[in-house]
């Protein structure tokens, strides 16, 4: 699969969203829509990746496929982890340190969604649940997918339409009568959608549109991505119904169109380090929060927030996802040099 700079730009474009949110920049109250960006995008990778495999081998490799997905995600993870617990007493000393310990181990199981939503809320790892609703569909997706590729193309391609709407249908349920919003909206299987839209459009694989239809089309993608985060909030039980679905359409018009300007070295490079800057920048601020900052000092908190965060992304993708990468084979992959391919390891 070539490796197309723009899709980095469009992760860059979620990372950013969601570092602006967590600084709590003054009306942008949907940022969290960032997480259903990165959703849809990781959705399409995937798929076309093992559709890929699935064309070429008439089969998909599950335990090689996890394989990669662990040796991509887990490094990071636990290396944020195991920082987190070294400085969790001094930096969050009114928490009690089992608690600490208990998200620490939630989040490396990738499971601390279903701990939030079974009664035991994070205390402060707030931004890892998504990494759990997408280890989560990771596990069952390659099993879905090898099924779904055995039938007909047109047939596949319904079934997986029919997916996402079920998805989508379930999550707009009538959340109200659950109880805590919150816990609703990040279990998995409440917040899929984005990922199936994602996997429709890799098994699609609509070509790329020409120039000028890919700007019209990312315009309209940012238009109605801007009114989301502007306009949506987790205070609304509306949100939940719809707004996800909103935010999603434009992150895949973004897909879709992959317009050349969002290939950009400055934004392609921030969405190599966008997986490390998601882990590291929020419990960063957090942290400057309890050490007195207030909400007023958005600005303060962004800038220094933000940039720590960015070093420590840039101190793992070099010392700790690279190193993995190279002993799985796909350190140049991650390199994202014109003419490269992604791999499963890269997505």
């Amino acid at each position: 699969m070539p490796y197309t700079a723009s899709l980095d730009g469009i992760r860059a474009i979620a990372a950013l969203v969601i570092v602006a949110y967590h600084a709590r920049i003054p009306g942008l109250p949907g940022g969290f829509f960032g997480v259903d960006v990165f959703f849809v995008l990781s959705g399409y990778l995937v798929t076309r990746l093992l559709a890929e495999e699935h064309a070429q081998s008439g089969t998909i490799r599950y335990r090689a496929f996890m394989r990669r997905r662990i040796r991509r995600l887990s490094p990071a993870l636990l290396t944020m982890l195991a920082a987190y617990l070294l400085a969790a007493p001094w930096l969050f000393a009114e928490v009690p340190f089992a608690r600490h310990v208990r998200d620490a181990w939630w989040s490396a199981l990738y499971l601390l969604n279903y701990a939030s939503a079974f009664g035991e809320p994070v205390a402060i790892l707030g931004n890892v649940w998504s990494l759990a609703v997408e280890m989560q569909f990771y596990l069952l997706w390659p099993l879905v997918l090898l099924i779904v590729l055995k039938m007909p193309r047109p047939a596949a391609l319904a079934t997986l339409a029919a997916l996402y709407l079920l998805a989508t249908a379930w999550r707009a349920a009538s959340p109200e009568h659950l109880g805590d919003v919150w816990a609703f909206y990040i279990r998995t299987d409440t917040h899929c959608s984005g990922l199936l839209l994602g996997s429709f459009i890799g098994l699609l694989n609509p070509p790329a549109p020409e120039r000028r239809t890919a700007a019209c089309m990312a315009m309209a993608g940012i238009v109605i991505l801007a009114f989301a985060l502007t306009f949506y909030s987790t205070k609304w039980i509306v949100t939940v119904q719809y707004g996800f679905t909103v935010a999603e359409a434009a992150a895949a018009l973004l897909v879709v169109a992959r317009p050349s300007w969002l290939g950009g070295a400055v934004l392609a490079w921030l969405g190599r380090m966008s997986y490390g800057l998601y882990l590291w920048h929020y419990p960063i601020m957090r942290a400057l929060r309890e050490q007195g900052w207030e909400n007023h000092d958005w600005p303060a908190i962004l800038a220094v927030g933000g940039t720590l965060g960015l070093m420590c992304a840039v101190a793992s993708h070099h010392w700790v996802e690279g190193r993995f990468y190279r002993r799985g084979g796909g350190w140049r992959s991650c390199q994202r040099r014109p003419g490269s391919r992604y791999r499963e390891g890269a997505a």
